[in-house]
């Protein structure tokens, strides 16, 4: 009989090199993902789940940069002043008022 230990299965041994393998590409993956969102990967999924997980989170926009801001004028302010009429000014007012021009 021969001993199991001496000679390595080479379906095992590709097994784990395909495993390593897959766990290398996860990382890289998800070397991608901000450092404030990774978090919310779960940990306790094996590689595989964990890649399935992202990539199906991925497509929903959560990872996605930032959020696009539509464009603002800001060329004039939002509340143009009245203008006012000097003579319902007190006469305080009106005196000083003539004072700026």
């Amino acid at each position: 009989m021969e001993n199991e230990n001496s000679t390595p299965d080479p379906a095992v041994a590709e097994l784990a090199a395909l495993k390593a393998q897959l766990a290398d590409t996860v990382t890289t993956v998800l070397a991608g993902v901000p450092e404030h969102l990774r978090g919310l990967i779960p940990a306790s999924l094996t590689p595989a789940d964990q890649l399935a997980w992202f990539h199906t989170a991925k497509a929903t926009g959560v990872f996605d940069a930032k959020p696009a801001v539509p464009a603002t004028n800001n060329a004039k302010p939002a509340i143009t002043p009245a203008a006012v009429d000097p003579a319902s000014l007190p006469v305080f007012a009106r005196m000083a008022g003539g004072y700026r021009n």
